[in-house]
């Protein structure tokens, strides 16, 4: 068992780690499981949400110091997954090289595979060793490259089996060296973390790592196939199968994009004076959120709600789809999704996360459109 960190007392070494992480701004410490402290400032939806319990995320810790552990465990493996970056990328393309020399030279893949010479292929599952050339690292060296830049950039989950395979690669190399070089002490329970908050669900990645059944070699892998048949995928990864014009623009409200502010800082104010913005705060903070909520007028008028008692709880109905969309998606400034009335309206609007004029967190529900065709 490895030895528990001191967050008092760490090593030279151990801080060196925790900087490192700090240059992997896409990688948000909440996806560790971290949700406390004044680490988190800026706006984010998920940054005044209830837990289950009823609690704000940061006082779910049993005491200052718990929180401070945890902050300092989330650091580390932000500073291992960031260390682990050319590490992994070097090794598949001196990978790619040994293959490609061994195919010139008709020699054994297999035995090189196997070998105390690989550097990342020896990490991919098994079952599939036969499939493993120099082509399909080739492909799978791309897919690195773009999990790596979207660490940088802002890391949504992966496109492609084969992106969360690589994404596991950059953890268990990161965790492993982490652990030799810097005295991280993280270890297999944290490598398990660090993969669960990288790909939310790991089950398909552990299937493809067991033995095929009967021991039966599997087919060539279509890892390379995105999940999502709207998702953009590299045309070397992927070049078929992939979304019309017409269907991009379709789903274009549904690639990531943020929903600015409308009433930022002390505009919130005179939009509720004005009665532009209907504040909802006291029944939110009962249920939801504890920071200021407000809802446009115009949300509340197309759906139906205009002049409704408190009592009859028609916050729900915005409240609870945006709750949970703040929960799936904590560090997001902001959230679409589509709102419905008692009459069965529908409207698309967004959850928006904000500052007043103190600059303290604020929620807006925000009109974005009427749901023309339901299909």
């Amino acid at each position: 068992m490895a030895p528990e960190i001191d967050p008092h007392n760490l090593a030279p070494r151990q801080i060196e780690l925790i900087n490192e992480g700090r240059k992997l701004e896409g990688v948000h410490l909440s996806i560790f499981g971290y949700f406390g402290g004044p680490e988190l400032q800026g706006a984010c939806i998920g940054r005044m949400q209830l837990d289950e319990d009823g609690r704000l995320p940061a006082s779910d810790y049993e005491s200052p110091e718990d929180r401070l552990k945890e902050l300092v465990l989330a650091q580390l493996l932000r500073g291992a997954l960031r260390q682990s970056i050319p590490i992994v990328l070097g090794g598949i393309f001196e990978d790619i090289f040994a293959l490609r020399t061994l195919e010139a030279a008709d020699g054994d893949l297999q035995e090189y595979i196997a070998s105390a010479g690989a550097r990342v292929v020896d990490m991919l599952p098994p079952s599939y060793r036969r499939h493993y050339t120099s082509a399909l690292l080739q492909r799978l060296a791309v897919v690195a490259a773009e999990v790596a830049s979207d660490f940088e950039l802002g890391w949504e989950g992966p496109r492609t089996f084969a992106h969360g395979l690589a994404a596991y690669c950059f953890a268990k190399k990161g965790v492993r060296h982490a652990d030799a070089e810097y005295g991280a002490g993280l270890g297999a329970v944290d490598l398990d973390r660090l993969m669960i908050g990288l790909l939310g669900e790991t089950a398909v990645l552990e299937e493809a790592y067991r033995p095929a059944p009967d021991n039966k070699e599997p087919d060539e892998p279509s890892w390379f196939v995105p999940y999502d048949p709207a998702c953009r995928v590299n045309p070397y990864l992927h070049p078929e199968g992939m979304p019309s014009t017409e269907q991009v623009d379709l789903l274009e409200h549904q690639l990531g994009r943020e929903v600015p502010e409308k009433h930022p800082g002390p505009a919130r104010q005179k939009a509720l004076a004005e009665g532009v913005l209907v504040d909802i705060s006291p029944y939110a903070s009962r249920e939801y959120f504890l920071c200021p909520v407000a809802v446009e007028h115009s949300v509340v008028a197309a759906l139906g709600l205009d002049g409704l008692p408190p009592e009859s709880e028609w916050e729900d109905l915005l409240l609870h789809p945006a709750w949970h969309g703040a929960a799936e998606h904590p560090t997001w400034t902001s959230f679409d999704y589509i709102a419905v009335g008692f009459e069965g309206q529908q409207l698309y609007v967004a959850l928006v996360a904000g500052t007043d004029e103190m600059d303290s967190p604020v929620l807006t529900i925000q009109y974005l459109g009427e749901v023309i065709d339901e299909a």
